[in-house]
């Protein structure tokens, strides 16, 4: 019958890891959301510009490229401290998909168009005005949903 040996292997990334000092988790966590933080003002310009590129998009009423752009802007939002921009950006998400299957109308999305608009002017911050215009976002979207045609979704 033969032994079996088990080596154990010690490797670099477990001796330095090993050496007491360095950062916590949350140090770490909290320079990197710090690093993150830097590049805030640069991801709200993109921001806006992908807005201006929607309103574009409304203007020729190219139904095929709201989605597009509306996730653009979803994945964005999602990188920072957004509060309500992000629920107004998924609800447009949630109306550029009920277009792209026919239902849906243009006045809808220039609702969610303006109301992002306002959001980023306040600088993302939630308020009760903010929380007004969510719940008008999703009364928009249930309407839609419940006319003839709709897309019935309406999670938020």
């Amino acid at each position: 019958m033969t032994q079996t040996k088990t080596f154990r292997y010690k490797s670099s990334l477990a001796s330095k890891m090993a050496v007491p000092g360095g950062k916590s988790v949350g140090d770490a966590l909290r320079a990197a959301e710090g690093a993150l933080e830097t590049h805030r003002d640069a991801a709200m310009q993109s921001l806006n510009a992908t807005l201006t590129d929607l309103d574009a998009v409304c203007a020729r009423r190219a139904r095929s490229e709201v989605y597009e752009r509306a996730s653009a802007l979803l994945d964005m939002a999602g990188f920072f401290d957004t509060g309500p921009l992000h629920p107004a950006v998924f609800g447009l998400c949630e109306v550029s998909v009920g277009m792209e299957e026919g239902a849906g109308d243009w006045p809808t999305v220039e609702v969610h168009l303006r109301a992002i608009r306002m959001i980023l002017a306040g600088d993302c911050r939630a308020s009760e005005n903010t929380r007004l215009l969510l719940e008008g976002l999703t009364a928009v979207r249930q309407r839609l949903a419940g006319a003839p045609g709709g897309h019935g979704s309406t999670a938020q």
